[in-house]
């Protein structure tokens, strides 16, 4: 079994692309899927049929693996924080955000988490600000701004929706900065697998007290909403991410996430016929240019 290292690695390889990619696509295209799912399932009991099962695969994974799927008990404290920060708040905000708040700009809320995580990166971690990650930070905040103008000028007409995805926002960046302060030496599957089942049980146990009306069987949308955030966001982009939240400094983890929000936009137009303006497509290039600066290989200086 292989142990993750003490200390993350600061250079970003092409390998670390990859996750970048499945996260950009598999949770920019949720966020229209988390609104058709919820449109018919109330938020909780949605997310009562999607967790548990999402966090089984990933043990079950480990397991086959090789990997064990004990957890040893002097991290256990460590471990119920991490899981609070980055999937409890996370998962029960989003949820009922996104009943109240268009799924663009859903997106473009909850991922404002790359602002909160910098600045808490930098007290926790002292983590060295270079001139890309600098430049970085600039173009992706840029982009964020301008998406986030509309929606803040509006917040008397769904303050309850961006409060809580903001809300989740800043609980995520708490925990993605305390994920890689603490290093948690667990096999990736194993850590991230027992996080969402442990996570979620809270919201479970919740969901009864939240339901809508008595249970009926799930048309076909609704059916694949939940099928997708049991496989797809549940469980392939949890690994994504958490790939790259114990491997990146914070600020490239989460200007690389930044990509999201853009992909969510887009796919609210596709699926849900929002209709994205200018606006958008100036984000989408700042957006862009922001995951260039931070992830694109430096100049080697030629040998002599």
């Amino acid at each position: 079994m292989t142990q993750p290292h003490a200390g993350a690695s600061t250079h970003v390889t092409a390998g670390m692309l990859l996750p970048v990619v499945v996260l950009m696509l598999i949770w920019g295209s949720n966020w229209p899927v988390l609104k058709i799912g919820v449109a018919e399932i109330a938020p909780l009991t949605f997310r009562a049929f999607t967790l548990p099962f999402a966090g089984m695969g990933m043990l079950l994974v480990a397991h086959l693996s090789g990997d064990s799927i004990r957890i040893p008990r002097a991290l256990w404290g460590k471990f119920i924080v991490l899981t609070i920060f980055n999937i409890t708040f996370w998962n029960g905000l989003v949820i009922f955000g996104v009943q109240h708040v268009p799924a663009g700009r859903s997106a473009i809320l909850a991922y404002t988490m790359p602002v909160w995580g910098v600045l808490i990166s930098l007290v926790l971690l002292r983590e060295p600000l270079t001139p890309r990650k600098i430049l970085g930070l600039v173009f992706g905040m840029t982009a964020m701004a301008l998406l986030l103008g509309e929606s803040i000028a509006h917040l008397e007409r769904a303050p309850v929706g961006l409060l809580l995805l903001l809300g989740a926002s800043f609980t995520w960046a708490i925990g993605t900065v305390l994920l890689r302060k603490w290093q948690i030496p667990l096999p990736p599957n194993t850590l991230v697998g027992w996080m969402i089942l442990l996570g979620c049980m809270p919201l479970v146990l919740a969901a009864p007290f939240f339901a809508t009306g008595p249970w009926e069987w799930p048309s076909g949308p609704t059916l694949f909403a939940i099928l997708y955030n049991i496989f797809l966001a549940g469980t392939v982009a949890h690994w994504a991410w958490f790939r790259l939240a114990r491997t990146l400094p914070v600020i490239v983890s989460s200007i690389s996430a930044l990509s999201v929000p853009i992909v969510g936009v887009f796919a609210g137009m596709l699926v849900l016929g929002e209709q994205p303006g200018i606006t958008e497509f100036v984000a989408l290039g700042l957006v862009v240019s922001a995951i260039a600066a931070v992830l694109w290989p430096p100049k080697t200086a030629p040998d002599d």
